[in-house]
């Protein structure tokens, strides 16, 4: 049963970063982040493919995620074990005493907060695996092999430990997890052409 606990939990807890990861696919596009510039080795220093919509885009949907994931489980009666570990977070040891503080009083407010941040972390995580594609030679839409799976992972639960310190246990779960589910989305988005490369 721990173990089932601690596999729901982190899946529940990584949800926003996964939806808001994948989501500038989709709705990116447009001015790209870089703003076409060059780095000093003559390539791109991000490429076409980080687009500031993409960007925003996908944090906003992380938001939206983490919003709805804290609403319905309340009703489902189900449990979110990372609420416990708030007043054990450094970001809540500076806030706790601002009566005015939204975070820990609405749960619809937490949840976009939780979700946006995980996704903005997880988003500037893939921007700078990016810049180190375009350093290494590697062209948009060619994988890194780990960087492009785990690089968004790893920035992302990194930035949200601040507010939530999460156990080890979620982070051993989600690493192999992620990786697998990067790979057969990628592969899903090649069959439908909605990417060029199947990996």
């Amino acid at each position: 049963m721990e173990i089932f606990q601690v596999f729901f939990d982190s899946i529940i807890f990584i949800l926003p970063l996964w939806f808001g990861n994948a989501s500038p696919t989709l709705l990116g596009g447009g001015a790209p982040i870089d703003g076409g510039k060059y780095w000093r080795d003559g390539k791109r220093i991000l490429g076409d493919g980080k687009t500031i919509r993409g960007f925003w885009a996908g944090t906003l949907v992380g938001g939206i995620v983490g919003m709805l994931i804290a609403i319905i489980l309340p009703i489902l009666d189900i449990n979110l074990e990372y609420i416990n570990l708030l007043d054990k977070g450094f970001f809540y040891s500076i806030v706790s005493n601002l009566n005015v503080f939204l975070l820990y009083t609405n749960q619809a407010v937490f949840g976009f907060l939780i979700g946006a941040i995980q996704t903005f972390g997880g988003l500037t995580g893939d921007i700078i695996g990016s810049f180190i594609k375009r350093r290494s030679g590697v062209e948009r839409g060619q994988t890194f092999i780990f960087l492009d799976q785990l690089g968004f992972l790893i920035l992302g639960m990194g930035l949200i430990y601040f507010v939530i310190p999460w156990p080890i246990e979620w982070f051993l779960v989600l690493v192999p997890i992620t990786f697998l589910m990067h790979i057969i989305a990628n592969l899903i988005g090649y069959f439908t052409g909605i990417q060029d490369v199947p990996l």
